[in-house]
Formats: structure tokens, C-alpha cells, sequence
């Protein structure tokens, strides 16, 4: 009983954000994701980063934009952040932000930088309960009259402090419940049957590397470095499988990456590099689209670069699924 109540005061908390004017559009909701914009204040390299924006933007015609972390780059930090949520607001497009390593080095503390984000108009995220900066995005059906899906929006913080470990800090088992909490709710409040539902994060999970070495499913786009996941795993992986709501995980940080493949039938992909020269690159700057459909557990998605050219659409679940040799007629 206690845990019900729980979930459903969360849910209220979650549907009560401005995210409800979020919905689906002719049946479609499309998501640009910019990644690793590595802002600098004052150098003329980040001018590529903003351009990128407008660009893909102009092109696009996104419902939302989702920021996946490394913004800014640059000390002060609120100073840099502005310039980019000054870019957001000429745009006139919705958007959340997510917190990378590289923005809480930038002396702003990391709530005042998601604050910040929460007062710009167009911002979708709500605003912070105490120090969590984890947040669910509710998307509404065409009509308004119920939430077809949602967006997980995840927190990677930024170094382990494990002498023993180092590196990358893993999601805790506080993210991991509180997704739970979440995920338990929405399925609930939608007759137990889970919404499709999407994730974004900064680091990409261990699972990525995993899922590269698998073998069993085809890879789309460019793996240029190996995947920087924390070296320890917590399960959120296995949390979201058992919930049955999620179709694919989104990241960025490793900036030579685009790529998206299939684990245990969900996707994990990373963002296009979005910067500009402010920081190591090997892959033109643009961004990932993502088309989702409504009451469906589908969704399209590709890379657009900056110049105008389309990379690697697939459709899931299809693309990352072999067909039934048997039933073809000839070879492909």
C-alpha cells in the first residue's frame, strides 16, 4: 500500500511538469539529440557547435530537443551555459538538459546549472527536488487525453571517487528504484500495460560494450574508440528489461562513436558529436534524430550531419532483426 502511494505521488509529481503540453503530432513525435557541444565562452571553434544547432533545427523541425551532457566547456559555467540556452531560445523549440563529467568542472555547482535550465520558457524538465537531477518527460497522445509515452532522463554524475575503481560513476541503486518507481507508475496509470518509453544518458552503459561483441545483430554507423562506460555495473539495464517499457537508450560522451545496435531487443545508440574544435573529433558535427509513433513500440532514427547529409535510418525494431531465411524468395 505504502508503495503505491509512493508511485502515485511520483507519477502526479512527474505529470505535473510542463512536459504535459509535450504530444504527438499526426502520429509522430520527433527527438533531435545534441551531444558533447563542449561550449567554450569566447572561442570561435564553438561557433560550429551553435551552427550545428541552427542547422539541424531549420532542418528538422523537432518537437524536443534533448541536450545529452559535455554543454559547456568553458569557466564561468552559468556565463558559458547561457550562451547556449540563449541558442535555445531563438530556436523556440522545447528542450531538457542533462548534465556530462565536463559540465560540473566549470565552478557551477550542478544544481544551479539544471536550475538555470528549468527557468529558460522553453525548457521541459522540472524543476529540482533537492539534489536529484534525474526526471521522467511525459509525452502526451495527439488528442491530449493521455500519455502515450515517456522519456528517462538520466543523471551520470562524473568521476568515481573509488581510489580502487576510478573512472566513470555508475548509476546508484537510488536511480535505479527511482526508475522503478517510475516505470511502475506509468504502466499502472496505462492499464498495466508499459508505455513505450525511450532513455537518456550521458555515459554510455556497460552493456554497450557488450552488445558490440555479441555478434548477433547488425551495428549502424561509425565505432571509432571503445566504449568509456563506468567500469562497475549496476543494473540498470537488467531494471528497465524487467520493466518492459523501454526501447532504446541514448548517450553520447565518446565523441568518435555514432553507431546504434540491438541488446536483448533494446536499442543502444549514441548522439553525433554536436561541437565544435574545442575538443577531440573525428566524425563531421551533427546530430541523432529519433521519430517516435504513437501507440506503437517503433521508431525511426538516423544521424544528420551538419551540411545536410542523412546517415544510417533504420526502423525499430526491424532494422536489428534477422528475417526468417527460410520464408525469403532468393538471396537479398
Amino acid at each position: 500500500m505504502k508503495k503505491s502511494l509512493i508511485s502515485l505521488i511520483l507519477l502526479c509529481v512527474v505529470l505535473g511538469i510542463r512536459a504535459q503540453d509535450l504530444r504527438f503530432k499526426d502520429g509522430k513525435f520527433k527527438i533531435v539529440q545534441f551531444t558533447d557541444l563542449h561550449y567554450k565562452l569566447g572561442n570561435p571553434a564553438s561557433k560550429q557547435a551553435t551552427d550545428c544547432m541552427y542547422e539541424v533545427v531549420k532542418a528538422e523541425n523537432p518537437d524536443l530537443i534533448v541536450l545529452t551532457g559535455d554543454v559547456i566547456y568553458a569557466k564561468p559555467g552559468d556565463a558559458c551555459l547561457q550562451q547556449i540556452l540563449n541558442v535555445l531560445t531563438d530556436l523556440k523549440r522545447p528542450f531538457c538538459y542533462l548534465l556530462g563529467n565536463h559540465d560540473p568542472e566549470q565552478g557551477i555547482a550542478v544544481g544551479k546549472l539544471y536550475d538555470q535550465a528549468a527557468q529558460n520558457s522553453f525548457c521541459v524538465q522540472p524543476k529540482r527536488d533537492g539534489n536529484v537531477l534525474d526526471y521522467a518527460v511525459p509525452i502526451k497522445s495527439g488528442d491530449g487525453a493521455k500519455t502515450a509515452a515517456v522519456l528517462y532522463c538520466m543523471d551520470t554524475h562524473a568521476y568515481c571517487k573509488m581510489e580502487d575503481v576510478g573512472l566513470y560513476q555508475w548509476l546508484s541503486f537510488d536511480q535505479i528504484g527511482r526508475y522503478r518507481d517510475w516505470s511502475a507508475a506509468f504502466t499502472k496509470q496505462n492499464g498495466g500495460k508499459p508505455l513505450p518509453a525511450l532513455m537518456f544518458m550521458h555515459y554510455p552503459l556497460p552493456e554497450y560494450d557488450q552488445a558490440v561483441t555479441s555478434n548477433q545483430v547488425p551495428l549502424y554507423g561509425i565505432r571509432l574508440e571503445k566504449n568509456c562506460s563506468p567500469c562497475l555495473n549496476s543494473g540498470m539495464f537488467t531494471a528497465l528489461k524487467e520493466g518492459g517499457d523501454v526501447m532504446g537508450v541514448f548517450c553520447g560522451h565518446d565523441h568518435d562513436n555514432d553507431y546504434s545496435t540491438m541488446y536483448y531487443q533494446v536499442l543502444l545508440a549514441y548522439g553525433r558529436f554536436s561541437g565544435g574544435n574545442t575538443e577531440y573529433n573525428h566524425l563531421r558535427n551533427g546530430a541523432r534524430i529519433i521519430v517516435l509513433y504513437e501507440d506503437q513500440r517503433k521508431l525511426d532514427t538516423y544521424i544528420r550531419e551538419r551540411g545536410g547529409r542523412v546517415l544510417c535510418p533504420t526502423t525499430y525494431p526491424d532494422s536489428y532483426t534477422k528475417d526468417d531465411w527460410k520464408k525469403r524468395n532468393g538471396t537479398r
